[in-house]
């Protein structure tokens, strides 16, 4: 069972991690047009604020699902300096993890709301709804609170 779930954990991991290095490619992509339109062609494309905005924030919000289920979202290294004690570094690993899912799931939570509420209002430039803006909140922290737990439940 261990070995599914740490499967499940990799797949998540590795999925997240794709769509989120096509959203780094496409932002690259993106403001390199707007730089080249704005500077040769004199012209700003219409979207330059809001699409590479859009795909800055999914794409940051789904990397952060990668790093919760490698376990290095707040991995600073400093408490293996300040104490070897295995007991003391499990039970701060055990208090940081419950942080974290209490912080996912308030997240999770208004994030969904505040998507929600802004769904109807539409972008300026591009008519998009609003609610799209913030619906990666709900989204990476569903998938992070996921990739939280398949990666405790596979240890």
């Amino acid at each position: 069972m261990k070995q599914r779930l740490a499967r499940w954990a990799d797949a998540l991991d590795q999925s997240v991690r794709t769509v989120g290095a096509m959203g780094v490619a496409i932002l690259a992509a993106l403001v390199s047009w707007t730089v080249f339109s704005r500077y040769f062609l004199g012209q700003t494309p219409r979207w330059s604020e809001e699409l590479p905005r859009l795909i800055l924030v999914w794409t940051t919000f789904l990397g952060v699902a990668s790093a919760f289920g490698r376990g290095t979202h707040f991995e600073g290294g400093m408490l293996a300096l300040i104490t070897s004690s295995p007991r003391v570094l499990r039970v701060c690993a055990i208090l940081a993890t419950l942080a974290s899912v209490a912080f996912l799931l308030v997240l999770f939570v208004t994030g969904a709301r505040i998507s929600q509420f802004t769904w109807h209002h539409e972008t300026t430039a591009m008519s998009l709804p609003g609610g799209l803006f913030y619906l990666c909140l709900p989204v990476g922290a569903g998938l992070s609170l996921l990739a939280l737990i398949l990666r405790g439940l596979s240890r």
